[in-house]
C-alpha cells in the first residue's frame, strides 16, 4: 500500500518557499492524516525511500518525522517502523474527488450562504475582450502617478490612518477641478473620497433606503446599480429611455401615485444605451425632485470623454436646493486599477455616510489619493483626456464605419456623442446571447450581453482597442451574425 500511495501528488514541495523543506512535509502530512486519507496505524515508508520520492536529503525526512512524532501525528514501533497515531481525534474523513492543491480550503462551506442577484459571466481569458465601454490601460500615465506615489510615501504621515472622509490635499484639489471642468460648486467638506464610483453608489443607496422604499431607474439601466438597489431593499420603478434620455413625464406619472425616495441617473451618457439627457428634461427632472422631495444620484462615469460638442453640464451643476448627489470616478479616464472615486453632495448627507464608509474600509489609499491631487494640480490630468479623447474619438469613428460597412441592417445603432462604447440593437432574427456564445467560442468576449438580451442590445466598448483590434474582433462578430441569419 504505501509503495502506491501518491507520495510525490500529496507532497509538494516548494523550493523558493522561505518555509523549510522539512516544514513543508510536516504541513502535507497533517493534511493527509486529517483528511482521513491517512488512517490510524497506517505504516508510513522508510525515511530513505520518502527522500528518493521527494528528490530530497534522508536527513530532511528524518526530521520531519521526529516532528510529527514529537506532536503525536505519528508513532515510532521499534523492529516495526513508523505508524499514524491510533490516537487522534476521530475527524470524519472526507474523500474528495482530488487532491486539494496545497493551501486550498474547502469548496463548499457548512454554514449558509446568501448570493447576490447573480454572478458576473462575462469571460476575463478570452483572447479579446470587447468590454461594455472600458479605458485603454496601455494609454494610463501610470509610471507619472507612481513616482507621485513614491514621493508622498517618504512623508511617515502619510503611511499612519487618514480621514475617513478621504486626503484633504484631494478634496481640496477635487472641489476646484470639478469647479472648472463641471460647474459643480463644492466645498472639500462636501466631498468623500471613494473606492471607485461603485462604492459610491453603495454608500448612497445605503444611507437612502429603507426597505420598500421606491426608486426610479430607466427600463434599461446600469445592471451593479439595479443589483446595490435591491441588496438596501428598494423597489425598482422603471421608466422609458429614448432619444432624449429618461421620460420625465414617466417620472411625474409615478410620483403623483406614490412617494418615491430616489432617483439613479447616468445623464450624461445613459448606460447603456448612450443617450444624452436633453436640457429641457434635466430642468424638468430637478423641479420634480424639488416638487416630490425625491434625491437625484447621478453617475457621472464618463463625462471626460464627449467627441461632438461641448457637454452639457452635469444636473449637480444646475441643482441650487440640495437634490443631487454627484458621484464620479478616475478609473474611466486612467484605469480601472487605480481605485478613486469621489461622492459631491449636501454636507449633511457626507457627514451621514462618512460612518457607512468607516465600517466597510477605514480608509482609502492615503498616498495614492495624495499622489493624484500633486498629479491634478501639475495639469496632467487634463493633458492625458485631451490626448485620450484623440485617441477615443479616432476608434468610434472606425467602429461606427466597420458596423455601418459590414453589419448593416443585422445591428442597428446611432453614433455616440461621447462615451466609450455604441449601444447596437440586432433585429428580430438575432439571438444576441447566441451571437455572445460564438463569438466566446471563437476568442472574442462580448460582455454584458446577458443583460441586454430582452432588447437585442449589445454594447460595444471601442476604447480600449485599437483599430487593428477592433477589426480582429468585429470580423468575428461578423462571421456569428452570418452564422445567425444563414440558421434562420
Amino acid at each position: 500500500m504505501g509503495q502506491l500511495y501518491p507520495w510525490k501528488t500529496s507532497i509538494q514541495l516548494d523550493r523558493q518557499s522561505n518555509r523549510p523543506l522539512y516544514l513543508q512535509i510536516v504541513d502535507a502530512l497533517i493534511r493527509e492524516i486529517v483528511s482521513g486519507r491517512l488512517a490510524p496505524e497506517y505504516k508510513m515508508p522508510g525515511t530513505r525511500h520518502l527522500a528518493s520520492l521527494l528528490e530530497i536529503n534522508r536527513k530532511t525526512v528524518a526530521i520531519a518525522y521526529d516532528e510529527l512524532t514529537a506532536q503525536g501525528w505519528l508513532k515510532v514501533i521499534p523492529a516495526k517502523g513508523t505508524f499514524v497515531s491510533d490516537s487522534l481525534p476521530q475527524l470524519q474523513p472526507v474523500a474528495p474527488k482530488k487532491a486539494p492543491a496545497l493551501t486550498s480550503l474547502p469548496e463548499t462551506a457548512r454554514f449558509k450562504v446568501t448570493s447576490l442577484v447573480s454572478s458576473f459571466s462575462a469571460s476575463l481569458t478570452a483572447l479579446l475582450r470587447i468590454t461594455d465601454g472600458s479605458p485603454d490601460v496601455r494609454l494610463a500615465p501610470t509610471a507619472e502617478i507612481y513616482r507621485w506615489c513614491r514621493q508622498v510615501a517618504k512623508s511617515a504621515p502619510s503611511l499612519r490612518y487618514q480621514d475617513e472622509q478621504g486626503d484633504p490635499h484631494l478634496r481640496e484639489t477635487l472641489a476646484q477641478y470639478l469647479r472648472q471642468t463641471r460647474g459643480v460648486v463644492s466645498q472639500s467638506e462636501q466631498l468623500l473620497i471613494t473606492r471607485g464610483s461603485q462604492m459610491g453608489i453603495f454608500l448612497a443607496f445605503q444611507a437612502l433606503l429603507q426597505s420598500g422604499d421606491n426608486i426610479i431607474v430607466g427600463e434599461v439601466s446600469y445592471p451593479e446599480a439595479n443589483r446595490v438597489i435591491e441588496l438596501c431593499g428598494g423597489n425598482r420603478q422603471e421608466v422609458p429611455v429614448d432619444e432624449q434620455g429618461l421620460s420625465t413625464d414617466a417620472i411625474e406619472a409615478i410620483c403623483q401615485r406614490q412617494p418615491v425616495r430616489a432617483l439613479y441617473i447616468t445623464s450624461h451618457h445613459h448606460y447603456p444605451t448612450t443617450v444624452t439627457l436633453s436640457i429641457n428634461r434635466r430642468m424638468k427632472l430637478l423641479a420634480l425632485a424639488q416638487k416630490y422631495g425625491f434625491a437625484i444620484v447621478e453617475d457621472d462615469y464618463d463625462y471626460d470623454f464627449h467627441y461632438a460638442s461641448s457637454p452639457l453640464l452635469p444636473l449637480a451643476s444646475l441643482d441650487t436646493q440640495g437634490s443631487v448627489i454627484y458621484l464620479g470616478s478616475f478609473t474611466k479616464c486612467i484605469a480601472p486599477s487605480i481605485r478613486v472615486g469621489y461622492l459631491a453632495a449636501p454636507t449633511n448627507f457626507i457627514q451621514t455616510i462618512t460612518p457607512y464608509r468607516r465600517l466597510i474600509d477605514r480608509q482609502g489609499d492615503p498616498v495614492m489619493e495624495r499622489a493624484l491631487a500633486k498629479w491634478i494640480e501639475a495639469g496632467d490630468l487634463q493633458r492625458h483626456v485631451k490626448k485620450s479623447l484623440r485617441i477615443y474619438r479616432e476608434r468610434r469613428n472606425f467602429l461606427s464605419q466597420y458596423l455601418r460597412e459590414h453589419l448593416n441592417p443585422a445591428l442597428s445603432f446611432r453614433e455616440p456623442e461621447g462615451g466609450m462604447a455604441i449601444w447596437v440593437r440586432g433585429n428580430p432574427t438575432i439571438d444576441t446571447l447566441a451571437l455572445a456564445q460564438y463569438t466566446a467560442s471563437r476568442g472574442v468576449s462580448l460582455e454584458g450581453v446577458e443583460h441586454w438580451q430582452h432588447y437585442q442590445g449589445i454594447r460595444l466598448g471601442f476604447a480600449s482597442l485599437t483599430s487593428d483590434e477592433l477589426e480582429q474582433g468585429m470580423n468575428v462578430v461578423t462571421e456569428g451574425v452570418n452564422a445567425l441569419l444563414k440558421k434562420n
